[in-house]
């Protein structure tokens, strides 16, 4: 399902929604690779570093920030809570959570919502995360990460989107749309990257 900023959520993402529908629904996991992709050790596609998108605000207050996940494997949803497909694809992720349990994966959920009203934002994703029972970290998506992800992954505004951080804070895998079995493949490069020795971070 496609999704806009939340500088034109309004009627353009109304009739995004409208003409496109779930988009998001059925599409083949691949790996996505920017202009400068390489190889890493565990041969998964090397992305890009976050730099405009820094952090978010979650959604019992606070804000969590990328530099303070650095030294674990981060598996970030982009997601919407009005979104079918991202509804179905809640429980594969809650299980990857669980099997990953104490081995330095961070799962973050970016929701990204039909409101420019925050205050709004934040109650539908807390009755979110209870319809669910979703144990992971829950925020607000900023623009900037669909911006970045649009430059230097030729991502499209398609939720969900999941986005693979290696313990270095270099985004090396990315799908966008999440069907049953598929998670055996996520399953898989988190695997490779959590098996990655931590090395300091470059500044």
């Amino acid at each position: 399902m496609r999704v806009g900023t939340r500088a034109n959520l309004g009627m353009a993402l109304l009739a995004a929604m409208l003409s496109a529908g779930c988009s998001g629904d059925g599409q083949a996991d691949k790996p996505a690779q920017g202009p400068n992709a390489g190889e890493s050790p565990s041969g998964t596609p090397v992305l890009f570093r976050f730099e405009q998108f820094t952090g978010a605000p979650l959604v019992e207050g606070g804000e969590i920030t990328l530099r303070s996940l650095e030294g674990k494997v981060v598996l970030l949803d982009l997601f919407g809570t009005w979104c079918s497909p991202c509804r179905r694809s809640i429980p594969l992720i809650v299980s990857l959570h669980q099997r990953f349990s104490g081995k330095d994966l961070e799962v973050v959920g970016l929701a990204y919502e039909r409101t420019s009203d925050e205050a709004q934002a934040r109650e539908k994703v807390k009755a979110f995360r209870e319809e669910f029972s979703i144990p992971y970290t829950l925020a607000l998506g900023p623009d900037q990460a669909w911006q970045e992800l649009a430059v230097k992954a030729q991502a499209e505004g398609v939720v969900p989107t999941l986005l693979l951080i290696d313990r270095q804070g270099i985004a090396r895998y990315m799908l966008q749309g999440l069907k049953p079995g598929e998670e055996a493949v996520l399953a898989e490069q988190i695997e490779k990257l959590l098996a990655e020795p931590a090395v300091p971070v470059p500044r």
